[in-house]
Order: structure tokens, then sequence, then C-alpha cells
């Protein structure tokens, strides 16, 4: 007996950006098809909530992925490619409720009757139009977040990973969105609950559409309503070579099985543009890769081994027994992989200039210019933890004491952010704003020495520390030369290149990530 196994669609782990650079580079047909199916029902969503007449939506729907099949640099460019594909639809949904209204008044001076709904019906599609309307006027960064998590359904985690945020900085722009969208709502007449927004946006997308049987089935309404919404929007000639292709049969519905929502046919995506006239064409936009590795200790080296805190320099020693024996810290070393933990890794220009800086053109979209945040270092079970941050410059930390005894934070700043203060039990100290700067800055507490740390802020987003096994990643790092600078707070820069950093070759990547291999970090500043 033969069993038929399914295998899985090894496109469904790219995400949208790895797929949108196929099919502009390749006119990659399946990963089209992919971005059709993850994205379908967001699209048909919007353009269904815009018209009530469900072959006007259906119209609305093919014309947003025919202007995503023939401009998929401008979905690149963009900061999340569901962001974009929302403001499209946006825009030809409200074209084609023009157009819904203008035969409707036709309609009633010829006294025909025009279409009938229910009171709570009609209510209901009034309001979910202005619920879009007022996404699109939302700021950039709060509709990427409610696009994704509410319109889109991603999980948290999928979409900040998507959208090159941290899951924090999702969640906070979440909370300022949500309360910015109620609020322009309310002012409008419409209250809306958090959990309402989930359904009311999710229910029309997921219904489903009757496929048109033929392409003769797309009328000439239907292609001078793409044909005027492109114009507008991409430039008269691509308006004319889609006004073309519908007009021509260029273009079928169809059922899709799991996202319930109309696709469009694979010929589509295939299809190059005809002769007529030139398409206007979109600078290709920057490529970002997800770089990873890890940071090795040398192989020729002995494995140090924890320095431990001598009794009799323990100030409270009772305080500190439930935590003995106690450790300085300031050197960890994986015994499986070698890895060094605590090691801060960026990113700077391939570069010999020491003031040289990160181009901020080619920073990813989505991690331009994100909102301050705020992080805690907590005195805890003897230490200071995380013992190594590294921050955006304008974020803040604050250290929180949770030990049973008082202690001290003595915090030496290049920058105007130094104090010394004694922090009480359950007590906090925040720092100003910080500033980026070329060296950490370090804190220590004067009573209890062991208990230290540093802190750095950057001016660009492509840092990170390692973690206990030595490991690091580098979310949506621009394709190019770079060089990888490594600084740990006993061994200092890695001396090969130094604070110059050594050459770092990103590659474009059909898989959206690059793993490097291991960086051995020599010094001879390691503890035996």
């Amino acid at each position: 007996m033969l069993t038929r196994v399914r295998l899985p669609n090894p496109l469904a782990v790219l995400d949208d950006r790895a797929l949108i650079a196929r099919f502009a580079d390749e006119r990659d047909q399946p990963a089209f098809e992919q971005l059709v199916k993850r994205h379908g029902g967001l699209v048909f969503g919007v353009c269904r909530r815009a018209v009530r007449d469900l072959h006007l939506a259906e119209d609305a729907f093919q014309a947003v992925f025919l202007v995503l099949a023939r401009n998929p640099r401008g979905a690149l460019a963009a900061e999340s490619v569901g962001g974009w594909l929302f403001g499209v639809a946006r825009r030809v949904g409200s074209a084609a409720k023009r157009h819904e209204q203008r035969r409707e008044k036709r309609e009633l001076r010829a006294n025909s009757h025009p279409p009938t709904a229910s009171g709570a019906q009609v209510e209901s599609g009034e309001w979910l139009r202005v619920l879009d309307e007022e996404l699109v006027a939302l700021p950039d960064d709060v509709r990427e977040a409610l696009v994704a998590c509410f319109l889109e359904e991603r999980t948290q985690d999928e979409a900040a990973r998507e959208l090159g945020w941290s899951v924090s900085t999702l969640r906070r722009r979440l909370d300022r969105g949500k309360e910015l969208l109620r609020a322009r709502l309310a002012r409008r007449g419409v209250t809306l609950g958090g959990g309402l927004l989930v359904a009311a946006v999710a229910t029309p997308a997921r219904a489903t559409v009757p496929a048109v049987k033929a392409p003769a089935a797309i009328s000439q309404r239907s292609a001078a309503l793409a044909a005027k919404v492109l114009r507008r929007g991409i430039g008269a000639k691509l308006g004319a070579w889609v006004a073309a292709v519908l007009a021509s049969g260029g273009l079928v519905f169809a059922a899709v099985g799991d996202s319930e929502a109309p696709q469009t046919v694979s010929a589509l995506a295939a299809r190059p543009a005809p002769a007529i006239a030139p398409v206007p064409t979109t600078p290709v936009a920057p490529k970002w890769v997800t770089v990873s590795g890890r940071v090795a200790f040398p192989n020729d080296r002995v494995l140090p081994k924890p320095r431990p805190v001598l009794d009799q320099t323990v100030k409270d020693a009772a305080v500190w027994q439930p935590f003995a024996p106690l450790h300085y810290e300031d050197t960890r070393v994986h015994h499986e992989t070698r890895g060094i933990a605590n090691v801060i890794v960026y990113l700077r220009p391939d570069s010999d200039d020491r003031k040289s800086e990160f181009p901020p053109d080619q920073v990813h979209p989505g991690l331009k210019r994100p909102a301050p945040a705020d992080h805690t270092v907590r005195a805890t079970a003897g230490q200071f933890a995380p013992r190594v941050l590294a921050v955006r410059a304008g974020d803040r930390v604050a250290f929180s004491n949770q030990l049973p005894v008082p202690t001290n934070v003595r915090y030496d700043s290049s920058g105007p952010h130094a104090f010394n203060v004694l922090i009480g039990r359950g007590m906090e100290q925040v720092t100003k704003p910080l500033t980026a700067t070329r060296l950490p800055d370090r804190y220590v507490s004067g009573i209890y020495p062991w208990m230290a740390g540093c802190v750095w802020a950057f001016d660009h987003p492509y840092f990170a520390v390692t973690d206990t096994s030595g490991r690091f990643e580098l979310p949506h790092v621009p394709v190019g030369r770079w060089r990888v600078v490594l600084w740990h707070e006993v061994a200092g820069p890695l001396r090969t290149g130094g604070r110059l950093g050594t050459t770092l070759r990103v590659p474009a990547s059909p898989t959206g990530r690059y793993e490097i291999d291991s960086l051995v970090f020599e010094s001879p500043d390691w503890p035996e």
C-alpha cells in the first residue's frame, strides 16, 4: 500500500523580503504565489470592507496584486510588505468605493432599486470602513504593528521578526497604536474594544470568494478602475499597461483553499510587461540579511577558571551566604562550545577612518527611528544582571536593587551620565538618555566590587551581546562589505583589526539568513 507524503513548502519558511527579492530578481512564480497566499486575507479584507459589491471587491483585490507584480521594488523598499499592501489596498478600495457611489447615484436617478441591506449590516460596513480610514492615518510605526498583529494575525514573535524590531518594541507600539486608534474612532462615534478589533478585520478576510471562471469575465469597469488607481499611484504608463492586461483577459480569479481569499493565476506573476509602453522602475532597494555566529575562545588556550571572591574581602558576609560561592564574572566561557559570553559584537563601515559612522541610508527601514527604550540592570543574587548591555542612543538604563541590603552604583561615563549613588533595597536609579560613545560606560558597586558591568550606546542598530554559549544575531544587516568589531570587558577589542574591526562580506541570501564562521577572540589579556 502506497502512502502519499505531503512535503513541506520550502518557500513557507522564507520571510516576505526574501520572497519579494526572489520574484523581483528571478520572476519566481512560486514565490509570488506564496506572497498572495500569505497576504491575500489582509488585502481582500480591506477591499471587501471598502465596497458592498462582491465582484467589485474581487476586481480591487486583483488590482492590488497587479501593482505588486509590476512594482515589487516598491514593496521591498517599504518598512513591511504587509503594511505596503495594506496601503495599496486602501487606495484601490477608495477608488472602488467612489465608483460604487457613482453607480448607485445613476441607479437612483433611473428609478432603479438600490442594493438592500439591513440596518445592522450597513452600520457594520460603515464603521469597518472608518476603521480602515483611521488605520491609514496612524503613524507608520504603530500602523505597521497593528497591521502585522491584527490584520495579518501574526504572533508577536513573527511580527517582530518580520519588522526587524524586538518583541518589547513591538508590544510598546501595539499598545500605543491601540490607544491612538481607540481615540480616533471615538471621535467618529465608534467604540471598539481590543478583542473586537481582531474579529472585525479578520471575519471579512476569511469569507470564501466565488471563482470567476473565465478571463472574459473581467469587465471594462474593472479594467478602468485598476487603470485609474494605478495611474494615480505609480504612473500613467503602468496604469495604461494594467488596463491593457485587464481588458485582454490576462487575469483570472480562483478560490484559495487555505486562506479562502481570491488569488491570481500563475500567469500573472510570470507575465513580462508588454512592449506597448516602458514601465517606470523604482531604484533597487537595499537587501538585508540576518547575520548570526559565535565568538569562541582560542583552542590553544586553557579555559579560564572563575575567580572566587575571597571570604575575607566580603563585606556583610551573612548576606551573601545564600549565593556562595561568589565569583568575579567578568570572563565566562562555555566549557562545551568554548563560546565567550558578554562579548559586544557590532558593525561599522569598511573604512580605516576611526570616526566613520554607519550610513543611515543603509539601515533597515524598520530599525531607523525606534522609540527610546528602557532597560533594567538588577542587583540580585550577588551580581548585576545583565552584566553587559548594548543599547540604542536615547535609551535609558534603570539600576534596580533587589538585594536585602543597600548598594551603591558608581557609573563612569565618557558622556554627561556619570553618577555615584546609594540605592536602597527595592529602589532604583535611572540614567539620563544615553548618547552614542566610542567606548562603553562602566559601572561597579563600590561596596561589593565583584558586582560590575558595562553599557554601550550605539547610533545604529547593528550590535549584539553574546549569550552564555557565545552566540549572537544581528537582524536585517544590509548586504555588502562591512567591518565586524569584537569587544570584551577584560580583553578589550579583538587584537586583529582592533577597534577598526575585521572585514565581513555579507552576501544576499535566498533564506534571508547568513551564518558566519566562528570568530576566535585572540587576546593576551585572557586570564589563565
